[in-house]
């Protein structure tokens, strides 16, 4: 058997150590034989390529056809959907488009649409959905929306030689459209003097003025419920109806007159009757700046009756924003309600008040 044939690294046939294995003891390498020479072969044959039109590079491999825009875009209806003249399509009712071009959709079952547009076309805007409103919401949204309204409190008193408290609460609601104006004004004041009762009275009044057309000249009607414990009556009740006329009427000054006719009775009263009377009244409120604003309400009922025995109310208030965020005011009143047949009272009463009054 023949001896092995060894070889250092320095004389193998392939450099480097990677290329063969240590002997037994780590002396040498043992190479491994060359791979065998590869043998250039004849290059592959290439595959035949179709020659491309001329133009091809030019117009991208698009066809010379004309390019038609989409059919949506050349509707002929506003709003709608449709197909042009040109293309031939049917409607459900098997009328095509050519046939009665002339006749005017009434609804868009009516346009001569084909299944195809009709299944891709899309409306450009989603029907909105439909708000429903039950019979017994509709008093609430009325009382809830276009209503300019606040509630009012206020409150003093004293202590030492002399104790005395006072409370003012009422609610103030008012609207005002193109046609109409209602107003809905309550106060409630109560006072004590030394533990004794001194005020207790109450006051609602309602008020409608409707605009007469375009005019000026207005209808209005007008309703009043006062209460006074220390008054000889138990309730009084006025109703009165006439016309009026705006002198201003926007959005920051109305001034209005009216003259009317209407009756009061006293209800509880020495005389408990009811007494036909006239009305004249004005009414004013100005807004002088984004935060101030004044008031001012005069009503003369002179009676039918008998000459010299009237009544007159007279209401004076300044109002002031306070906090934007809360919508809270300090409002300054005055009132005056003199009777000319007070039935054993006092003729006159004056009421003044500081009030703060929150907006909704």
């Amino acid at each position: 058997m023949p001896a092995p044939i060894l070889s250092s690294p320095q004389t193998s046939s392939v450099p480097g150590w990677q290329s063969g294995k240590s002997n037994w003891n780590g002396s040498s390498y043992e190479t491994l034989p060359p791979p065998p020479a590869v043998t250039p072969t004849s290059p592959s044959p290439t595959l035949a390529q179709p020659e491309l039109p001329a133009r091809w590079n030019e117009n991208f491999g698009l066809s010379e056809a004309p390019v038609h825009a989409s059919v949506i875009e050349e509707l002929p209806l506003e709003d709608a959907v449709g197909v042009p003249s040109e293309i031939e399509l049917t409607d459900p009712s098997g009328v095509s488009a050519g046939e009665d071009a002339d006749r005017e959709p009434e609804s868009f079952s009516d346009l001569p649409i084909g299944a195809a547009l009709a299944e891709a076309a899309d409306l450009e805007e989603p029907p909105l959905e439909e708000e429903i409103v039950q019979w017994y919401e509709i008093p609430w949204r009325w009382i809830s929306k276009g209503w300019t309204s606040h509630a009012e409190l206020g409150l003093n008193g004293s202590s030492g030689n002399a104790v005395t408290s006072a409370i003012q609460t009422g609610l103030e609601m008012n609207r005002k459209t193109d046609i109409y104006t209602l107003g809905i004004d309550f106060n409630y004041r109560q006072a004590s003097n030394q533990k004794r009762n001194t005020e207790n009275n109450a006051r609602l009044n309602i008020d409608y003025d409707r605009l007469l057309g375009k005019s000026k000249w207005t209808s209005f009607g007008k309703i009043g419920f006062e209460y006074d414990k220390f008054k000889a009556f138990d309730l009084r009740l006025n109703m009165n109806a006439g016309f009026g006329y705006y002198w201003l009427r926007n959005d920051k000054v109305n001034l209005i007159t009216r003259t009317g006719l209407g009756a009061s009775r006293e209800f509880g009263a020495p005389m408990d009757e009811w007494t036909p009377e006239a009305v004249l009244g004005l009414s004013y409120d100005h807004q002088l700046s984004e935060r101030q604003k004044v008031i001012g309400k005069l009503d003369y009922f002179p009676s039918l009756r008998k000459a010299g025995d009237f009544r007159v109310v007279t209401d004076l208030a300044w109002e002031t924003l306070i906090d934007t965020a809360e919508n809270l005011s300090l409002r300054l009143s005055v009132t005056d309600r003199y009777d000319s047949t007070p039935q054993g009272a006092l003729p006159n009463d004056v009421y003044y008040a500081a009030l703060l009054l929150y907006k909704f």
